[in-house]
């Protein structure tokens, strides 16, 4: 059950009756007792709402962490398309040796492009997503 602020707020005016009621007229010797099990309650109430707002900054962490990676995929697999594009007769320089790049003509142009299609197929579907879900109600618990 997510804690609001307005839940806290109530059990603070609780808690500040119970004390108020201590050694009063209405005391009958438990009233500071009731008053230290509201008191307990508030407490529990705001850790749990400090840890609500630290896990909701850990999701927002999260996906600032995997925007870019999403990002970069997607780059990568539109490089991917626009390697496929080449025309006949393009050079490609692998950095391996510069000084003779390999010509895509015929067969070896058929293959760069097969070879990029299974490459795209393989690596299209990016492992992660994002998707924001709204914080469960009082009434689904």
């Amino acid at each position: 059950m997510a804690i609001t602020i307005e839940q806290i707020m109530d059990q603070a005016q609780v808690y500040a009756s119970a004390w108020s009621l201590v050694g009063g007229q209405f005391d009958q010797g438990n009233l500071l007792e009731q008053a230290n099990l509201e008191k307990q309650v508030l407490l529990e109430m705001v850790i749990a709402f400090e840890d609500q707002a630290h896990t909701a900054g850990a999701q927002e962490a999260q996906i600032d962490l995997a925007k870019p990676l999403i990002q970069w995929h997607q780059r990568r697999i539109g490089n991917l398309g626009t390697l496929s594009q080449a025309v006949e007769g393009t050079q490609i320089c692998l950095g391996v040796d510069d000084a003779n790049p390999i010509v895509l003509e015929g067969a070896m142009l058929k293959g760069w492009r097969f070879a990029l299609a299974i490459a795209e197929q393989q690596f299209e579907k990016f492992p992660l997503s994002i998707e924001r879900t709204a914080p469960a109600s009082d009434e689904e618990e």
